[in-house]
């Protein structure tokens, strides 16, 4: 249990820091319009300054996918094998290659999360660059100072080394040549981002397919870099690279509605276990297209963060396979977009949600997975508290889901 009080504690800290930032946002906003390196300044001292203290200082090894997926995987791919026959991988083609490179200058498990900071990184910078919300240097600086000390964006990828935002770039790109009424570079964007990330990224087609401009031009880009690399997968893999990517899709996890109806309904829940998933795809898509088709607002760049979180944020509630860290995969887009600190509940509630989302992943995990088919297993203290924390959390995805295209809809 060392790793979910180590992830509590400094939950709490950056919550702190955090409350202090809110407190005092107007004089740092003041303070961040002076030039400097800022940007640099935040990776610097809140992501590779934790790292070095975390894996060179105190010579922690990382654990979980780091360890078991990612460094094995980008091992293989450094060697030229093959995605799918030769290593077991639920992740996109192109995703160990990209791994791979940086090995060869650092051959450690601490070289994937150093990596993952970096692209972190990249993903904030290119953020930051579209200033979505129109505002002055120092206002779209404290929000990316308020992003790197939300304790989602710091556990996942400093303690975990979570590749989750790397969904993001691509998404960020793609939207960016919709935006520009290149429908044949928004395809290419995309399929790139298909083939180097996961398959959950396939739920951004829809939304993309519709604001495209060219239709045909989009699919011509997507199927330029795709069916290539389709044909050698299936040359070379048969099936697997379909069969392995979604075996990921069959195990429970929590939380989502699943896991928080299922004491209500008891282990009956599990006649339709075998739908669920496909009646969320469902569900998500159906709630996408009709948020594409009667949204109201006319910048393009904002629409595609505000689906982005829209899609992600309510696959987590409709997938049975869904855990909190996809929170990871849309903080980016929804600090940029959706956060208005004038606003300081919100704010705060936002906190609360972070510091929850960080800590049950590895809570749930350590005291044994449960997942809880009859109130009579909450005479447990932890199962009550789990439990307790699947509840807050699946309101806050509902919520933050609900906020994205009630924005889309009011061009706010």
């Amino acid at each position: 249990m060392f790793i979910v009080f180590a992830k509590s504690a400094v939950s709490f800290i950056l919550g702190l820091l955090l409350l202090a930032a809110l407190y005092r946002r107007t004089w740092l906003e003041t303070r961040l319009e002076t030039p400097g390196p800022w940007l640099f300044v935040f990776w610097f001292v809140l992501r590779l300054l934790p790292f070095l203290g975390i894996y060179v200082l105190l010579s922690y090894e990382p654990q979980s996918d780091v360890r078991d997926y990612y460094y094995p995987i980008a091992i293989k791919a450094g060697l030229g094998e093959v995605m799918y026959r030769d290593v077991y991988c639920p992740y996109s083609p192109f995703f160990g290659y990209y791994l791979a490179g940086p090995l060869w200058l650092w051959n450690s498990t601490r070289t994937v999360v150093l990596t993952m900071t970096v692209v972190e990184a990249l993903a904030v910078w290119l953020t930051y660059r579209n200033n979505y919300n129109h505002e002055p240097r120092g206002q779209r600086l404290f929000r990316t100072l308020f992003y790197y000390l939300l304790p989602v964006p710091f556990v996942f990828c400093v303690m975990s080394g979570q590749e989750d935002v790397s969904l993001w770039i691509f998404a960020l790109l793609a939207g960016q040549a919709v935006a520009a009424g290149n429908s044949l570079r928004a395809g290419l964007w995309f399929g790139l981002g298909l083939l180097s990330t996961k398959a959950v990224f396939v739920l951004l087609f829809v939304p993309f397919f519709f604001l495209a401009k060219n239709k045909v031009q989009f699919m011509a880009g997507c199927l330029v870099l795709g069916l290539p690399v389709l044909v050698f997968l299936y040359w070379k893999t048969g099936l697997l690279f379909i069969t392995q990517p979604l075996e990921e899709g069959t195990y429970l996890k929590a939380p989502n509605i699943r896991s928080v109806l299922a004491p209500f309904i008891g282990e009956a829940i599990n006649r339709t276990v075998k739908i669920e998933n496909y009646a969320g795809l469902l569900l998500t898509m159906l709630v996408t297209v009709g948020t594409v088709l009667t949204m109201r607002t006319g910048d393009r760049p904002r629409a595609v963060a505000l689906l982005y979180v829209l899609v992600f944020s309510l696959t987590t509630v409709v997938q049975h396979n869904a855990i909190s860290n996809y929170a990871y995969l849309f903080m980016l887009p929804l600090v940029f977009t959706l956060i208005d600190f004038r606003k300081q509940w919100a704010c705060v509630g936002l906190i609360f949600f972070n510091m929850a989302a960080a800590i049950h992943p590895s809570f749930w995990w350590r005291i044994g997975q449960p997942f809880h088919y009859n109130f009579d297993q909450f005479h447990r203290l932890d199962y009550r508290v789990e439990y307790a924390l699947e509840l807050f959390l699946v309101s806050g995805f509902v919520y933050i889901a609900f906020r994205a295209a009630r924005s889309l809809r009011t061009a706010t």
